[in-house]
């Protein structure tokens, strides 16, 4: 743990890497007035991912014993989640988020289940249906847990008969979920439908539209976007605004188009503090976003020494309707 103010030493930088963080979110003097906030609370996301650990760890063991203390913590964990979103009257997604590759797994999880669980909120579900979206999303790969760890885990592409493989693991978690956990059976169900599209050309049915349900439609979206975003060992992560542009470019094809229009207005492209370059040439970072208008975000520029701080507001500046963000940095 490192303190406020704290130098970042050779030696602590070497640590984090040791860790396998792919980044960092530094404060400095410049990004003043920028608050990077979770959309739930440290504790809880923390809470969650043990819960999720545990939880894995003994059905990929076949070990049950412990499995009705793992659901009850669960139950109270996504109940918490649930309230913290609803609470909430505005939730943008405005992070970057970091996360460690051995716990990938169980943090792709929790981010899947709290992104759902945004998207299900602005569809108007019920707070009720909410908590049954949540534990869709947190078990949606549970059944990846009962596939050999050697395919799982593999570095490079999957041989066809790797991927047939891969791609039982929506049944084995829907089966698994019927047989061990005493969960809704729409829970099951869109657990077993997260990987179906919307044009019909995903598994394990084929089934499209209207046959799909709408937890799975959500989790469907989410689950790309966090997977698209995330470092792993064998592929850089993608930037949040080109896994924006490929949900949209995907709307109408793999996904529901107005999931995909929920998914526009809370998942921003250009998060908060990343650095960015204008088509006019100019420099600067992410200082605020706007829900009904997550493209066109305020921006904060590098200015030169001695001058005034400047901005430039993509969204209500109307000289500056012409400028698009052409480059992010990470």
């Amino acid at each position: 743990m490192l303190e406020q103010d704290m130098a970042l030493t050779d030696v602590i930088i070497k640590g984090i890497r040791k860790l396998q963080y792919s980044g960092l979110y530094v404060k400095d003097n410049f990004s003043e007035g920028i608050e990077i906030q979770d959309v739930i609370s440290d504790e809880l996301r923390h809470k969650m991912v043990t819960s999720v650990i545990k939880m894995m760890t003994d059905v990929g063991s076949n070990k049950h014993a412990h499995l009705g203390n793992r659901v009850q913590l669960m139950w109270q964990n996504l109940e918490h989640l649930v309230e913290e979103i609803t609470s909430s009257n505005s939730i943008i997604f405005n992070l970057i988020d970091i996360k460690q590759f051995d716990l990938y797994t169980y943090q792709h999880s929790v981010n899947v289940c709290i992104l759902s669980c945004i998207l299900g909120k602005t569809c108007n579900i019920s707070s009720q249906q909410l908590l049954r979206l949540a534990w869709a999303a947190v078990l949606h790969d549970i059944g990846k847990m009962l596939i050999d760890k050697k395919i799982i885990n593999k570095p490079g592409k999957l041989t066809p008969a790797e991927f047939e493989i891969i791609k039982t693991h929506s049944r084995l978690g829907f089966d698994w979920i019927r047989q061990k956990c005493s969960l809704p059976s729409t829970v099951a169900a869109s657990v077993l439908q997260h990987h179906e599209k919307f044009d019909g050309s995903g598994y394990p049915s084929g089934k499209k539209e209207g046959e799909i349900y709408l937890f799975a439609q959500i989790i469907s979206v989410v689950d790309v976007y966090d997977a698209i975003t995330s470092k792993r060992p064998y592929k850089e992560a993608v930037l949040p605004s080109e896994a924006y542009e490929y949900i949209l470019g995907n709307s109408g094809l793999a996904f529901h188009p107005q999931v995909v229009e929920m998914f526009t207005k809370k998942i921003a492209p250009f998060p908060l503090g990343v650095q960015v370059q204008l088509s006019n040439g100019l420099k600067g970072i992410v200082y605020e976003n706007y829900e009904d208008c997550l493209t066109r975000p305020l921006i904060k520029l590098y200015s030169k020494p001695m001058e005034p701080e400047a901005f430039i507001d993509l969204k209500n500046d109307t000289s500056a309707y012409n400028i698009t963000i052409q480059k992010i940095f990470l």
